[in-house]
């Protein structure tokens, strides 16, 4: 994977400042020792093109039969680091923080394994994953080697390495529901499965720099988020976008990290009033989260999503000028959704955050 200068631009040396800080101050107050690992080589990511997707259903028709054989490339100890029952409480244990700063992940790192279990770790997350979702978890895996160029890493970890994989429940094609999550930095999946059908949440996906130059060309994976939303919110007229004027842009997420269970006030402008035209440009921005689903999951999921419109809102926030960035937020019965970028969009390279969530069935919770 291609690297670039190991210079930062002042904007992110200062903000960064605040995240050493911050880290050096858990660093001192936490005597245990860190389980993270500091990969000295980089892990090989192949890009998502790589994968011929019809083979791979061919080989593993089933998410389920993706992560057996990946299972079975470990060694008893490695599985029993991978593998928790269903229920375990450890399942919301996950940070979107560099790993200095959250240590106790949940699952083995990408940079403990051997090539071959490198190979089938990425073949399960490119089956359990849509092809655009498999592409948005390796654009954030791969800005974390733009960070990694840093003469911060050794205090905050950077690495691609660093993420880890972890299975709750036996994965089985059947009835019976069993989850998975991948996360590290700006990442955290959680999924689970039963009856074929995929159901994410909750589900961290965020990124810097939003935009750096890959192997094959420039990565930009949150472009359409930022353009979706703002466009949506210019579509609106000019009593509906009093409405949507979102209270505040959120220093961190309402619902992320930490917020499992919670539920903001409801407050923007109400969809259900919208013109269907403008119904469907929301229901297009949400479908930018769902799809990181197989299509199948995907659809059931955008089905209910629309059959919720009547008790939907939307809010947003800023402008490309504004110091805090953009901020919007889409908020149904059985939907939450955030996006905000951290600092002025024009900012170089970027700093984005967002969160997805069915508050009615977090780690999969209904499918029981």
């Amino acid at each position: 994977m291609a690297h670039h200068s190991t210079t930062l631009p002042r904007w992110y040396r200062k903000r960064t400042l605040l995240v050493v800080l911050a880290a050096l101050a858990a660093s001192a107050c936490d005597d245990a020792p860190p389980t993270v690992r500091r990969a000295d080589a980089d892990v090989p990511v192949p890009a998502y093109e790589a994968f011929d997707y019809a083979q791979l259903r061919r080989v593993h028709p089933t998410s389920a039969a993706a992560a057996l054989a990946f299972l079975e490339t470990l060694s008893p100890e490695q599985r029993a680091e991978a593998v928790f029952n269903f229920d375990d409480s450890r399942r919301s244990r996950w940070s979107n923080l560099p790993p200095s700063m959250f240590r106790d992940r949940n699952g083995v790192a990408l940079g403990d394994l051997a090539a071959a279990q490198t190979e089938a770790a990425h073949r399960f997350l490119a089956t359990a994953l849509s092809a655009e979702g498999y592409a948005m978890a390796m654009a954030v895996v791969g800005a974390e080697d733009q960070l990694a160029e840093s003469s911060l890493t050794g205090r905050l970890f950077w690495s691609s390495g660093n993420y880890w994989l972890a299975f709750f429940g036996e994965p089985a094609a059947g009835e019976a529901p069993w989850g998975w999550q991948f996360g590290g930095h700006h990442l955290a999946i959680n999924m689970t499965v039963a009856n074929g059908r995929s159901y994410l949440s909750p589900t961290f996906v965020g990124i810097d720099p939003a935009q750096y130059a890959g192997a094959a060309g420039v990565v930009a994976p949150f472009s359409e988020h930022l353009a979706a939303g703002t466009t949506l919110a210019n579509a609106l007229d000019e009593a509906q976008r009093r409405e949507a004027q979102a209270s505040a842009h959120p220093r961190e997420l309402a619902t992320g990290a930490g917020k499992d269970g919670f539920v903001p006030p409801v407050e923007g402008s109400a969809v259900g009033g919208w013109h269907p035209a403008l119904q469907q440009q929301l229901v297009d921005l949400v479908a930018l989260w769902t799809r990181l689903m197989p299509a199948d999951s995907s659809a059931a999921r955008l089905a209910e999503v629309r059959a919720d419109l009547g008790e939907t809102y939307f809010a947003y926030r800023g402008d490309a000028t504004d110091a805090d960035g953009i901020y919007y937020r889409i908020h149904g019965p059985r939907l939450i959704i955030e996006f905000a970028t951290e600092g002025q969009v024009s900012a170089e390279g970027g700093h984005y955050h967002s969160i997805y969530r069915d508050p009615t069935n977090e780690y999969g919770a209904a499918t029981r």
